[in-house]
């Protein structure tokens, strides 16, 4: 049944179950159980195998880190855990308290403080992973303090961090989308430049430049559709429903001591060391792999194509979290704060990323079972396989990026895929438009991963931000759904016109529209924040 139409049933229950239910991790497992017996043709016993060995391979590795474990899945589970560790001892030590008093001081309305996140998640384009965690943790206590939602939160996260990344030539993104456009190039005798094509491809991500605008507006104009308005006032009224479990006892302060005498560099230290170290290791670890390899290339794009990001977090974890411990450490001393709250402050910090950790291994085991059933193959064998006008290419691409993406919960699985592709279609029909179709893949693909409930950035973004990742799923869909729909009618209208200011005078309308949305829909929310703050 692999590379059928069988092949999508998981994907599309496991998302059918995430929105009947609401219940990731039971949806997740439904799932992976159904991956398994179609792939063993419903036999209950080697299917049981097969989940776990999937499982196994995801933890162990030989020759991985410690000669055991999967290096990279092991490095993301790993810094996930220094982040909530951070987090805790922020917490503990008074950081999180002053940083948020200084930050409020500047920043006093609930507007600012998305712009806040917003510009953050610009200015951190190297990983789309690492983005949305230290965005969201940074930011959450900012939210707390002006009661913005952890949905508002986690959806201004995730719009600015794949977006941003996809379209940044310095990013673990930009070696991954060039790798592929040069095969692309090399195969089908296409004479462009790797880089130049990166950057070509940016005018035409309308997905992407469209969510940025989106969160812009949503933020200036208190845009909120669907299960967004409910839970924006939730917050305003103090009972923010689409805040994580792990969050919920924080939130109504639950026993949680912290020190009276912190400083915002109990907080800045920690997250500056985790940042830098992190950064830096890139860049080490992309050098020393550059000079290992000559290459065509300059030394710089050498640096980027070598990256070993799974170091790099380990690293950057693990410095971040010896600094909070250390920070932290100071006010133990000093009796501001017990050895028992210390120790307990460690273990607080690692329950409260778990159900995170399970759902991302969850995420993992389905998105491996569904690429063993080769659901983006059947999918790509249809496009290869259709009789399509040159006109129609990029919005097609655009769509079918998109469901495959949200169906895998992967982006990088789809462009991975369906670049070769489209780059052999454009070929076929008219190679001028190769650029255009490739940017409608890549912005197909983001548009998939921010709609999918089994994706793991979209599991990040939530867990950054403390958000139930269910919540975030459902309020952010509205969103993507829009702003997909308003890329569409752009791709549609260049594939007819060829010219790109068609398109955007398209999308600046349908903007405008939002906008006149927002304007009536703006009052409500007014009132119900003007009667909080009585």
């Amino acid at each position: 049944m692999s590379g059928t139409v069988y092949s999508l049933i998981p994907a599309l229950l496991t998302i059918l179950l995430v929105i009947c239910t609401r219940r990731v991790i039971l949806s997740l497992g439904v799932g992976i159980i159904s991956a398994a017996l179609i792939l063993t043709n419903l036999h209950v016993g080697e299917s049981l195998t097969t989940i776990g060995t999937t499982f196994y391979h995801l933890l162990f590795e030989q020759g991985g880190l410690l000669g055991i474990f999967n290096t990279w899945n092991m490095s993301i589970i790993f810094f996930l855990l220094a982040l909530g560790v951070i987090t805790a001892y922020v917490v503990l030590s008074g950081g999180a308290f002053a940083f948020t008093q200084a930050i409020i001081k500047r920043v006093k309305t609930r507007e600012g403080v998305q712009y806040t996140s917003f510009i953050l998640g610009l200015t951190m384009f190297i990983d789309d992973y690492f983005n949305a965690l230290v965005v969201g943790n940074v930011s959450k206590p900012l939210a707390q303090e002006q009661k913005v939602s952890r949905a508002r939160l986690a959806y201004i996260v995730d719009s600015t961090s794949a977006p941003i990344c996809v379209i940044s030539p310095i990013s673990s993104w930009a070696t991954g989308i060039m790798g592929s456009m040069a095969v692309v190039f090399a195969t089908t005798g296409a004479e462009y430049n790797t880089f130049s094509a990166f950057l070509m491809t940016i005018p035409y991500h309308f997905y992407v430049i469209g969510a940025i605008i989106m969160v812009v507006l949503s933020i200036r104009y208190n845009i909120n559709f669907g299960e967004m308005k409910k839970y924006e006032k939730g917050a305003l009224q103090g009972n923010d429903r689409s805040v994580a479990h792990a969050e919920q006892a924080k939130l109504h302060g639950n026993g949680e001591v912290q020190s009276s005498k912190g400083s915002i560099w109990d907080l800045l230290i920690p997250i500056v060391t985790l940042t830098g170290i992190t950064v830096a290791t890139m860049f080490y670890t992309g050098f020393r792999g550059a000079m290992m390899e000559a290459s065509e290339y300059n030394l710089f794009f050498n640096i980027l194509d070598h990256l070993d990001l799974s170091v790099s977090l380990l690293a950057g974890g693990f410095a971040g979290l010896v600094a909070a411990m250390g920070m932290t450490l100071r006010h133990v001393k000093n009796g501001e704060v017990t050895g028992t709250q210390y120790g307990r402050a460690f273990l607080d910090g690692v329950y409260s990323m778990a159900g995170a950790i399970m759902i991302l291994l969850l995420a993992w085991g389905i998105g491996e079972l569904i690429g063993e059933l080769d659901a983006g193959g059947f999918l790509a064998s249809i496009i290869t396989s259709a009789n399509l006008s040159a006109s129609f290419i990029p919005v097609i691409m655009f769509l079918i990026a998109g469901f495959m993406a949200f169906a895998t919960g992967t982006s990088w699985g789809a462009f991975g895929i369906l670049l070769p592709i489209a780059g052999s279609v454009s070929a076929a029909i008219d190679m001028s438009i190769m650029i255009p179709v490739m940017a409608a893949v890549l912005s197909g693909a983001v548009f998939g991963d921010h709609a999918s409930p089994i994706s793991d950035t979209t599991l990040l973004s939530s867990t950054g931000s403390g958000c139930e990742v269910g919540a975030h799923f459902r309020s952010q869909l509205p969103y993507a759904l829009l702003v997909a729909g308003i890329a569409a009618i752009g791709y549609l209208l260049y594939g007819f016109t060829g010219s790109l200011i068609v398109p955007y005078l398209a999308m600046i309308v349908c903007f405008a529209g939002v906008i006149v949305y927002g304007q009536r829909k703006k009052t409500e929310l007014m009132v119900v924040a003007k009667e909080s703050n009585q």
